[in-house]
């Protein structure tokens, strides 16, 4: 027993008396037994205002899914099965799409729709290199390369114009990045693709429930990419991620793909050269709880964005988000610009100080990455002054109104203290 830790039920045995024979379902399902939710006690350095805070987001899920582990240890199934088969129709059917798969990560569902769509040595994809380095993995892991393009400078997010000059010979593929909970200008990146016969890979990673113009992201090209990390808008237990797709053959071949390339209804014949990559059980059953709550809590983003708005909209040190008139923005994350990047760093050091944790998205593109330093181009200066400018502050749906106006409080006692 040296090597496990054992959960003690109330009216378990201990664990030295417990033998095979003794065992009985009915003395230990359903659980009943909940403990009380506790907030880890905040360690050295820990900040009072977080830049996230999961524990006030997730504290009234605790009871529920408590009894829903329970359930699932009852049943025994740890990989697919009814919970996963419950959260992919429940995140299809939020995102109007035919067709969810759950996969590993955010990463691996990008990697597995370009596989799907025979991307490979020889092609090009192009990437914005304004995103996390994740994006421009999943095509290198194909074998193709990489091609970089600079960044709108209001939305942050690809730009269309650039896009157009970007596409060659070789491009196989564009995967916008809705970043930071901003969609991408999917009207005109549409156009310039029109009649080009490339494929739209969308990464909505940062930006689950987003819409432009009234349409959820994930549904303007082949497919859309979505990560469950902890800290996105809808996070997981730990790793996972889905593909959406209205296309039936990218659907089965994701699948199939993620599925160790097994064929349709079999587990001992193989259509493709797979990957082990699915969503956990466990995973699923928590997301499809969170994924009841996301539109209020998406909601509550856009209100927290909406005090920062009023409270810094009129201070020229900073300039706040922009936000496309068709753009439903879901704020993953709460980006500030300053003027240069001393202000950024000043800024960010000063908040530091007075408890309010700050974070940088991205301080080095990803072209200037030593392992990409001489793929896909070398200068895109919208992207390059982002990374010295721009500032993340606490973003979470239960941050309060008093806590956004200290926090915006001290960005104006920073640049006064300046001057």
């Amino acid at each position: 027993m040296d090597n496990y830790t054992w959960l003690k039920g109330p009216n378990d045995p201990e664990p030295e008396d417990l033998e095979d024979d003794e065992f009985d379902e009915e003395d230990i399902f359903p659980f009943e037994f909940i403990p009380e939710f506790k907030a880890p006690a905040p360690g050295p350095g820990s900040f009072k205002i977080p830049l996230f805070d999961l524990n006030k987001q997730y504290k009234d899920l605790v009871e529920d899914m408590t009894n829903q582990f329970a359930n699932l240890l009852f049943f025994g199934q740890f990989v697919g099965g009814e919970f996963l088969d419950q959260f992919e129709s429940s995140f299809a059917g939020y995102h109007d799409s035919k067709y969810c798969i759950g996969v590993g990560s955010g990463t691996d569902a990008l990697f597995l729709v370009l596989k799907a769509l025979d991307i490979g040595p020889g092609d090009e994809v192009i990437v914005p290199t304004n995103t996390f380095i994740a994006t421009a993995y999943a095509v290198s892991h194909t074998g193709a390369r990489v091609k970089f393009c600079d960044v709108d400078p209001e939305t942050y997010n690809i730009d269309p114009e650039m896009l157009d000059e970007t596409i060659g010979v070789n491009t196989r593929a564009v995967i916008p990045v809705h970043l930071y909970g901003q969609p991408c200008n999917m009207d005109e990146i549409a156009e310039v693709l029109r009649n080009r016969n490339i494929p739209i890979v969308e990464d909505c990673a940062q930006a689950t429930g987003a819409r432009w113009d009234g349409t959820r992201i994930g549904n303007f090209g082949k497919a859309g990419c979505f990560s469950f990390y902890p800290t996105k808008n809808l996070g997981g237990l730990a790793q996972g991620g889905a593909v959406t797709t209205n296309d039936p053959k990218i659907a089965s071949v994701v699948r199939s793909l993620g599925n160790m390339g097994r064929a349709f209804g079999s587990h001992t014949e193989f259509a493709h050269k797979g990957f082990n990559s699915r969503l956990d059980t466990v995973n699923a059953m928590f997301l499809k709880r969170c994924l009841a709550r996301l539109q209020n809590w998406n909601y509550l983003r856009q209100e927290v964005a909406n005090w920062y708005e009023e409270e810094l909209k009129d201070f020229g040190a900073v300039k706040t988000p922009f936000v496309h008139e068709k753009a439903t923005h879901v704020y993953h994350l709460y980006m500030i610009q300053c003027l240069n990047k001393r202000d950024r760093d000043g800024l960010k050091e000063f908040l530091g100080k007075k408890n309010i944790a700050t974070g940088l998205y991205y301080p080095t593109p990803v072209h200037k990455q030593e392992i990409y330093k001489f793929e896909g181009g070398n200068y895109f200066p919208v992207a390059e002054h982002l990374a010295e400018t721009l500032l993340a502050l606490p973003m979470f749906p239960h941050l309060k109104r008093n806590e956004v106006e200290y926090i915006c409080k001290m960005i104006k006692e920073y640049f006064s203290e300046k001057r």
